[in-house]
């Protein structure tokens, strides 16, 4: 006996979104964590709305912190700025990023990479700031 009445006959595998067109993203959640070198980071989970063949894909964003050499430190702060602007993310006010990012959305070029353990992901190749 089963307790499960589903229809599945229109379930379609998951796949990436192709590379090198502009994408609505909307962040669905927001992992943060410390790496082995004890440096602060977040990793958000975008989603394509209204594309629901499309997969989840993520991204690592360390935090700023006094190991940076000067040049890492810039690199580090204008990732972040450029992904605060991009969705519309008042980054001047302390953030709790797990509660204030999740359904905020905004604009990037994704690409593909392949990852021998996963298959095809997307990849985020630039954001794009609001007019």
């Amino acid at each position: 006996m089963s307790i499960l009445d589903l229809d599945l006959s229109d379930a379609q595998e998951p796949q990436v979104a192709p590379a090198n067109e502009e994408y609505k993203l909307r962040i669905v959640g927001v992992k943060v964590g410390v790496d082995k070198n004890s440096h602060d980071y977040f990793i958000p989970a975008f989603e394509i709305p209204d594309e629901p063949n499309y997969k989840e894909f993520s991204r690592f964003y360390g935090l700023p912190h006094k190991d940076m050499n000067p040049k890492q430190l810039n690199s580090c702060k204008w990732q972040l700025k450029s992904f605060f602007e991009a969705f519309k993310v008042d980054h001047s006010k302390k953030l709790n990023v797990e509660n204030d990012l999740p359904g905020k959305t905004g604009w990037a070029i994704l690409g593909v990479e392949s990852v021998e353990e996963y298959g095809d992901k997307n990849y985020i190749k630039k954001l794009i700031k609001p007019k």
